[in-house]
């Protein structure tokens, strides 16, 4: 025969039970927030990787590039120490140089080159350039090349 048990007891396992279950249903409501919040991530991410995939990316290099007044690339002053990659490059550099110092419009004829200084014991040597601003002016301007491994760094002093 079973004995009976006491009313505090079945309401304990009463009281267990719906403990239980509340814990239950909090944990699925905690997965189901964190699996839509997962999802909405999930969603974001594959939009953005589609909007990266149908990127439209140029295979062709531009060749309409703004032009520096009196560069065309071609055309390069002559004479000096340097060859045609260093002399574009002094050239191009100078250029700018001459704008910022009275020299709006430089051109390759009537610009002259003289080496002043042969290069010394680490190749470095130093050029003359004789600007033609293109109003029947010149303006000199020093140029001292650095050979730099393969390339040869140019540095320019503006007239005094």
């Amino acid at each position: 025969m079973e004995t009976p048990q006491p009313k505090s007891a079945q309401n304990r396992k009463v009281i267990v039970g719906v403990v239980i279950v509340i814990l239950l249903c909090c944990c699925l409501m905690a997965v189901a927030v964190a699996g839509y919040y997962g999802w909405q991530a999930y969603q974001a991410t594959q939009a953005a990787i589609d909007e990266i995939e149908n990127l439209d990316i140029p295979s062709e290099i531009p060749t309409d590039f703004p032009s520096i007044p009196g560069f065309t690339g071609a055309e390069l002053p002559q004479g000096g120490r340097s060859d045609d990659v260093t002399r574009a490059t002094a050239w191009g550099s100078l250029l700018i140089a001459a704008y910022v110092f009275d020299c709006p419009t430089p051109t390759v004829e009537g610009t002259t080159i003289e080496v002043i200084q042969e290069p010394d014991a680490n190749g470095v040597w130093v050029e003359s350039w004789n600007a033609a601003c293109g109003d029947g002016t010149t303006k000199p301007f020093k140029i001292t090349f650095t050979p730099q491994g393969d390339l040869t760094g140019v540095e320019i002093t503006p007239p005094e």
